[in-house]
């Protein structure tokens, strides 16, 4: 039976056609658990050298080496994330409860004075005029909306408890697979893609690095800026600081524009309620330390990861947003890397079969 036989030619592609139609199926079955379980793939990437390292200690063993980097990981992550995740949830509810009826309030006045109550310096403001009362009406609608987002999004979010501790048992037990497995798991998953050797490495390489460069220029810096953000607000003092700091690290995606959503608002209301000292000092916080902050450590800390442009990223970033929710925020650019990398495979492809085709003309 030669590689021609049509019969082995139906059988491969019932096999494959069998194995793809089973996956389809299994990742449907699970697909509440795919974010655990690539939460846990990317915690592995970047926990594996303390792996190796301690393996190393211990001899070669790899389970008790795992054993404690799941240990160092709880405590170090998982602990210090839940308690800023109920602190921002608590003053997210404040939020809702003092500054939501603040804005309510000047929409009031503004329905009851016009706009002869905004200051003068205010631009547009006699342009303004025919449009006072629709102006009015769209504020107190998208008012009570922002409430009950922030309401609704608590509420959601301590319904989902018994989920949320089922995912994280989920993830640190994946983890500890892929910390003593992941390598060898990964090799074989690899070596089942018909491409050359060059080509899956090359793939392998582009997934790891975006992974890399996602997290350290996205996560790191989102961190850094929401907490500057929530200190220069709690210096000046804006009610739901860490609330509004994880807003800002949240909008971080966003280069240049992302946290100055969240401080510039908040120093045009201390200056409207009275306390134009804070409201200068934040401005200047804000302008001179949180806006210069991405440009200074994602050269550092992304380095030669990163294999997009920026337009790229922020592109794949929003739309992984939209379409898996918070996990998005790393599987859009690792889909956008592995669709890059895919026509970087193609084209090179292409160029070796012209240079095949050509030698075999000349020859």
């Amino acid at each position: 039976m030669t590689g021609d036989d049509p019969r082995l030619a139906l059988q491969r592609g019932f096999i494959a056609a069998l194995a793809l139609t089973l996956t389809v199926i299994f990742l449907w079955m699970i697909k509440d658990f795919l974010s655990a379980l690539f939460l846990a793939a990317v915690l592995a990437i970047f926990l594996f050298p303390l792996q190796r390292r301690l393996t190393r200690l211990f001899k070669g063993r790899k389970a008790p080496a795992a054993s404690l980097v799941l240990i160092i990981a709880i405590f170090a992550v998982l602990i210090p994330l839940l308690a800023l995740l109920t602190l921002v949830a608590q003053q997210a509810v404040e939020v809702g409860q003092t500054f939501i009826p603040w804005l309510q309030e000047q929409i009031r006045n503004f329905r009851a004075e016009g706009l002869a109550g905004l200051p003068d310096w205010l631009p547009f403001k006699d342009a303004l005029a025919p449009y006072q009362a629709e102006i009015a009406q769209r504020l107190t609608e998208t008012v009570a909306g922002l409430g009950g987002v922030v309401i609704d999004g608590v509420r959601r979010a301590g319904g989902g408890a018994l989920s949320f501790v089922l995912n994280t048992a989920i993830l640190l037990f994946a983890l500890y697979y892929l910390l003593t497995s992941g390598p060898g798991a990964m090799k074989s998953g690899m070596d089942l893609l018909p491409m050359r050797p060059h080509d899956r490495e090359l793939l392998a390489e582009r997934t790891l690095s975006t992974i890399r460069a996602t997290v350290k220029g996205t996560f790191v810096i989102a961190v850094i800026q929401g907490v500057l953000t929530g200190i220069g607000l709690a210096v000046a003092g804006v009610p739901g600081a860490a609330f509004w700091g994880a807003v800002a690290g949240i909008l971080s995606i966003i280069p240049g524009i992302g946290p100055p959503l969240v401080w510039l608002p908040a120093a045009i209301w201390l200056w409207v309620t009275g306390s134009p000292v804070p409201a200068l000092a934040l401005a200047a916080w804000g302008a001179l330390v949180v806006g210069v902050i991405d440009n200074l450590l994602r050269p550092i800390l992304v380095g030669q990861d990163a294999k997009m442009s920026d337009v790229l990223v922020l592109l794949s970033t929003l739309g992984g947003l939209t379409l898996f929710g918070a996990v998005g925020i790393i599987v859009g650019p690792l889909i956008a890397a592995l669709f890059t990398s895919a026509w970087y495979i193609y084209a090179e492809s292409y160029k070796d079969l012209l240079a095949a085709q050509d030698k075999s003309e000349g020859g």
